[in-house]
């Protein structure tokens, strides 16, 4: 026959304090949760108001703070958002861009990575200089709205910045034709022929095609590559058989190089 031992009294009493102890725990736990939702969706709800006042340098910096306190908060991420809009909208954009990458780093399969991506884009589209200037925040503009496209194709930001990479890749070829013509009134033949000819194959689908092209003609001839300029002013003819520099470039005679005389307008 077993003997039934009955818990000593001590072990009864710590049982109970062990019991009472982890319920205040997970309480103050459930209540410290809800104060902090409750505290980071108050911080989100003035932080929009200084938005909707235009407050935008007040309003980035209240939404970083959320960030900042409530980092595992469900409002977190969506402050940085906001707080990047509102950088965004007081062109900030050296803090926009750095706040931007420290988001797509910690945070690359968040549903406000494409919108990130897409602001970023703009930061540096809003920055395309005169051609005549350099085009790195064109060039920027260009692989960031690429990405974009090519990662969240679906996305109304891919649909949007179509239109802009038109715009982007016009604008450069725009730019590399100045400098083409540069250096042929700086007698940089050569360097010339590069710059037409890589118009033609990065951006062969703009309106600048059409000069490029008669540009390489009246280069070639001038330095005695007759066939190659045979060649340039036939494809010229092929594709755009009506355009004005089509019927410029059959003005052109070879070694006395008559043409009309607004090509020789470099600028």
């Amino acid at each position: 026959m077993k003997t039934i031992q009955l818990a000593r009294p001590e072990y009864l009493e710590l049982n109970k304090i062990l019991g009472l102890l982890f319920v205040f725990v997970l309480l103050t736990s459930c209540s410290k949760k809800e104060n902090e939702k409750t505290n980071a969706e108050a911080s989100y709800v003035e932080a929009m108001k200084l938005l909707k006042k235009k407050d935008y340098s007040e309003a980035a910096t209240e939404f970083e703070k959320i960030d900042d306190d409530f980092p595992f908060s469900k409002w977190a991420l969506k402050a940085q958002t906001m707080a990047t809009y509102a950088r965004y909208k007081n062109e900030d954009y050296v803090k926009l861009v750095a706040n931007v990458d420290d988001f797509l780093r910690l945070n690359p399969s968040s549903e406000y990575v494409p919108y990130m991506i897409y602001i970023k884009g703009l930061t540096y589209y809003n920055q395309i200089p005169d051609i005549k200037r350099a085009q790195d925040s064109t060039q920027q503009a260009s692989f960031i709205f690429r990405e974009l496209i090519a990662r969240f194709s679906q996305t109304d930001y891919a649909d949007d910045v179509k239109g802009k990479l038109s715009f982007i890749d016009e604008h450069l070829a725009g730019a590399k034709m100045a400098i083409g013509r540069y250096q042929i009134a700086s007698q940089n033949y050569v360097g010339a022929v590069i710059i037409f000819n890589e118009v033609l194959s990065r951006y062969r689908y703009t309106k600048q095609t059409p000069e490029a092209y008669f540009r390489l003609v009246e280069v070639y001839y001038k330095i005695g590559l007759k066939e190659e300029g045979e060649e340039a002013k036939q494809k010229l003819q092929q594709k755009f058989p009506d355009d004005y520099w089509t019927s410029l470039a059959a003005k052109i005679i070879p070694n006395t190089l008559q043409r009309a005389q607004s090509s020789q307008d470099y600028n």
